[in-house]
Formats: structure tokens, sequence, C-alpha cells
């Protein structure tokens, strides 16, 4: 299948659904066959492999393992930033929205582990 193609999948669709419905490992599960048939080293790729791991941080955080968060939105945002806005874009992904949930994943692992911080 063409990245377009892909783009308009079933699988991809429906994990951006479950995704934002805090269905992580289904999630997970959906775009693992979908990074899995992107052209390697491509915008495309790299975008998809970092949603991978931002749905993987979002298990850790319901799993309560801060650092596991942080490394996992460290990967995160390294593969989304080199998919650019024109990965994004050609996968139908709203990069503001998983910028977001980076940050707001961040956020929540640094309060468990300092319950001080403000």
């Amino acid at each position: 299948m063409t990245p377009a193609a892909l783009a308009a999948s079933d699988a991809w669709r429906t994990g951006g659904q479950y995704l934002r419905l805090g269905y992580f490992w289904e999630a997970h599960e959906l775009f693992e066959p979908v990074w899995m048939a992107l052209p390697p080293n491509s915008r495309e790729r790299a975008l998809v492999q970092g949603v991978i791991q931002l749905a993987n941080a979002a298990l850790k955080e319901r799993m309560r393992r801060p650092r596991a968060v942080l490394r996992l939105c460290d990967l995160a945002e390294r593969h989304l930033d080199a998919a650019g806005a024109d990965g994004a874009e050609a996968m139908h992904a709203d990069g503001a929205w998983l910028e977001h949930e980076i940050t707001r994943l961040r956020m929540g692992a640094n309060l468990i582990r300092d319950p001080g911080a403000e």
C-alpha cells in the first residue's frame, strides 16, 4: 500500500480513535502494521513510530510508571520531529494534538515523581 492508502486505512483511523479514547494497547496494535508497511526512513514512518511511542507513554502513565513515560515521550518527540509537518499532513495526523499530549504526559509524570511540585 502507498503511504496515502495507509493514511486512509481502517487500521490507522481506528487506531487514532482508540488512542483518543484511552485504548492505548489496542491503538498500538493497530498502528504497528501501518508502521511496518511504510517505506523505511520516510517521514510517514517516523510519524507513525512517534504515535506508537505516544500510545506506549500513555499506557505507562496509566500504570503509574513516570520514568517510562518520560523516556517514551522523548522517543515520541524525536520521531515526530523527524516526521515534521509534512509527515503529519501526509498521515492526516493532528500534530498540535500530538504535541499537546506529549506535554500533558510529561507534566503528569513529573508530578508523580515529585508530588510536591506545583
